[in-house]
């Protein structure tokens, strides 16, 4: 009697767990397999893939090209792409493990090498702050320079360079040098290299093959080229490791280092999956906790509406994280573009759906919009699925 109801425990069980799984049917994915290809095709992409998570699983993947063109490497989820400014969103999760740590806040002053406070000069009495730079909204202006050192003391009332007329946390301007800062106060929190503690807290501990440098991957021969709008090589696999070793500084050096966070990471496509599972879910991936359920949520909240936020005008960014509304669901994560390469991570939090798209040689240029037309699309041909995939149950058999 014992061992029957034992074994109608276990049917349960896991029949509850099966729920949760969901797979496509072999008509989905070949309609799926047709119109990514049709989409990719048309726009004389060179490379580049899509994958779809759900509740951690794996439910489509879609792969196009190669590494390079003339190379016999068919680009596979361990490709590794330049995901130009999806880096801000994997930067992020580092920054949150720091606030729940308590060794960043995301309210205090950002300041100086020297303490001084970083301030707009038209606002001297109006904070800086770290959810400001997050949600773009620190009145940076988009053109302010993040290559070198910002030369904060430098600037007065006459600035045109860095900041606008607006206040500190009250609009919202997309400023690359608002993602550079991420990497400065992660160093200057740790003591540690950026890429040595993103690397150390988040890439190593997934099994990730990513990093800030191409000479530092795990694993540097899945690197792609980058290919520009007219299919020509912008920047190939071999010359990024070679400038990469050549001007890699080691040091920790919050005062200077605003590049890396911009868009400097090189990542797999299933290591951008492994990030988006943990972000749609309850911040763990393989097992692995990389935040807590709240910080997970904090960073798609609209930070204009929470109680003592420095953020007090609306933006469409929480912390590093895009939101959209595609198909009747709202859509968390960040678009990341530069010469030919279109680079995206995109999770619907409510069914745990993960989409990671990227296109290498786009031929037709980028639309104005934050999220470009062909991944809007894509997210809007998986939306269907959350309603239509069909559940795959496992059958267990009592005794």
């Amino acid at each position: 009697m014992n061992k029957r109801w034992a074994a109608l425990a276990l049917a349960a069980v896991l029949l509850l767990s099966a729920s949760r799984a969901f797979a496509l049917t072999e008509d989905q994915a070949a309609r799926a397999n047709s119109y990514f290809a049709g989409m990719f095709d048309r726009a004389e992409v060179v490379s580049g893939g899509v994958l779809v998570t759900r509740q951690g699983q794996r439910v489509y993947s879609f792969f196009w090209g190669g590494q390079s063109k003339s190379a016999a490497h068919p680009v596979t989820e361990k490709t590794v792409f330049k995901v130009a400014s999806v880096t801000k969103l994997i930067a992020a999760v580092g920054v949150m493990q720091l606030v729940e740590e308590g060794k960043l806040s995301l309210d205090a002053p950002l300041c100086r090498s020297d303490g001084t406070p970083i301030r707009n000069p038209r606002y001297p009495n109006k904070d800086v702050t770290l959810r400001q730079a997050m949600s773009h909204t620190t009145s940076l202006l988009p053109a302010a320079p993040y290559i070198g050192a910002p030369r904060w003391e430098r600037i007065d009332e006459t600035d045109k360079t860095y900041f606008s007329s607006a206040a500190p946390g009250s609009a919202y301007a997309y400023a690359n040098l608002n993602g550079g800062i991420l990497c400065s106060e992660i160093e200057r929190a740790t003591g540690q290299n950026f890429n040595t503690y993103m690397t150390e807290q988040i890439f190593e501990p997934l099994g990730i093959n990513a990093s800030f440098s191409a000479h530092l991957l795990p694993d540097p021969t899945r690197l792609a080229n980058t290919y520009d709008p007219q299919g020509l090589v912008y920047q190939s696999a071999a010359r990024y490791i070679e400038l990469d070793a050549a001007e890699y500084d080691p040091a920790c050096d919050p005062a200077s280092h605003y590049r890396a966070s911009v868009g400097g990471l090189y990542i797999s496509l299933e290591g951008l999956e492994k990030i988006g599972v943990a972000l749609a879910g309850n911040g763990t991936a393989d097992g692995v906790r990389l935040l807590s359920p709240g910080s997970v949520r904090l960073m798609r909240q609209d930070q204009s509406l929470l109680p003592g936020s420095s953020v007090t005008g609306q933006s469409p960014y929480g912390l590093c994280t895009y939101r959209v509304e595609i198909e009747g669901r709202v859509w968390y994560g960040h678009q990341g573009r530069w010469e030919g390469l279109l680079a995206d991570l995109f999770y619907e939090p409510e069914s745990e759906t993960v989409v990671v798209f990227v296109m290498n040689g786009l031929a037709v240029s980028f639309s104005g919009k934050e999220i470009a037309t062909r991944p809007e699309r894509a997210i809007a041909y998986v939306s269907r699925w959350i309603e239509d995939a069909q559940p795959s149950f496992v059958v267990v058999e009592g005794e």
